[in-house]
């Protein structure tokens, strides 16, 4: 079968700013000036550390919304709001699942009637577009809204399609996000296929794990991206990359020189490469080959045992590593590396699901 060759995001006379983010996470990130004194600890499954929802919503409101609805807007709304963007000119949300909880709450009524006659707001509450719609509607947006649904690389498909679009100068500002739900029905569904680990893990200690399966996880990281830098600033994004099925080694680090040419920097000026290693024994071999073949003179740090593993977690390293960009600190739970940089100007966000689809995101200090 012939490779699909690299999706390059090609970079042009511009740079692209991220003038807000936010993250909603199992980690307290939301709202944070800066990074937790310590990583939260969860057994088996990671769940998000829910906001006050009752500043955000009248109790009739909430009562009617799903956790990932409510999860997403808050986020939306207050990276907006670090923003200063009262309204967005366009809305692209990712998410690889969509509503989960809805969605099963529209089958067991569905089973429950035998097919009968149905409320059909469980239903529409269910689509996937239904959370870049609660954004819209609640900020009264009517410029683009689009939801990217790709499974493991949906994130990196919304900021393409984002950035084509500032590029293209369609907008000045895109509202950009990742986010994703872990349910106790769809867990169990997913152990059936043994995605998750069959004993109770720590993802404290996720990254040292030598057997199969992983950590599930959720959250919910908007971006709000813009054309011309504002004062909150965090971070330039310089290029994203996706690659399918690499041949070999050779053909991945290939796709490594070539993202990295394309955001005009080479391999020694990036201070961070994040890893999205899950610690599933069967699929991580990649990520040792990457650290000590091709990163092995830059500074390595990794993610997923902040966040545990879903579809869109590549949003939340985006968020971490644009946090990091601005606060130009590297917390020693993400990497213990004696070789620190003392200034931080590139990280690079490398994720791979199972040896199919690749990605590389590199973002650049403001």
């Amino acid at each position: 079968m012939e490779m699909i060759h690299p999706l390059f995001f090609q970079n042009y006379s511009m740079d692209i700013f991220i003038n807000g983010a936010q993250a909603i996470s199992p980690q307290d990130t939301f709202k944070a000036e800066s990074f937790p004194e310590k990583v939260s600890g969860y057994s088996s499954r990671m769940t998000i550390i829910k906001p006050d929802y009752k500043a955000y919503f009248n109790p009739l409101a909430m009562r009617r919304m799903s956790n990932i609805i409510k999860m997403s807007t808050i986020a939306a709304f207050e990276c907006l709001m670090e923003a200063k963007a009262e309204s967005p000119e366009g809305i692209i949300t990712a998410t690889g699942q969509g509503c989960v909880e809805d969605t099963e709450k529209f089958l067991i009524k569905m089973l429950d009637t035998d097919e009968g006659f149905l409320n059909p707001t469980t239903f529409i509450q269910s689509t996937h577009n239904s959370l870049g719609a609660q954004i819209a509607y609640q900020k009264k947006c009517f410029g683009p809204n689009i939801a990217h649904v790709h499974k493991s690389v949906s994130f990196e498909m919304a900021l393409i399609d984002s950035l084509m679009m500032l590029k293209d100068k369609e907008a000045d500002n895109i509202l950009v996000g990742g986010v994703d739900e872990i349910t106790a029905e769809s867990y169990r569904m997913k152990s059936n296929i043994n995605l998750w680990k069959e004993e109770t893990y720590s993802n404290l200690s996720l990254i040292h794990s030598d057997t199969p399966g992983t950590i599930p996880g959720e959250g919910a990281t908007y971006l709000m991206l813009g054309r011309k830098k504002h004062s909150s600033c965090y971070a330039r994004i310089t290029s994203v990359n996706i690659l399918y099925k690499p041949k070999d080694n050779h053909h991945l680090k290939e796709f490594f020189d070539h993202t990295i040419a394309n955001a005009g920097i080479n391999k020694t000026d990036i201070g961070l490469v994040l890893l999205g290693a899950n610690g599933d024994s069967r699929y991580d071999a990649p990520y040792d080959e990457i650290q000590h073949s091709y990163f092995n003179e830059n500074t390595v740090g990794f993610f997923k045992h902040l966040c545990g593993e879903y579809e869109t977690s590549v949003a939340f390293a985006t968020w971490l590593a644009a946090f990091m960009l601005k606060k130009q600190e590297i917390p020693g739970y993400i990497s213990q590396e004696a070789k620190k940089p003392g200034k931080i100007n590139h990280i690079a966000i490398y994720n791979q699901d199972r040896g199919r689809n690749h990605s590389l995101i590199i973002l650049s200090a403001c």
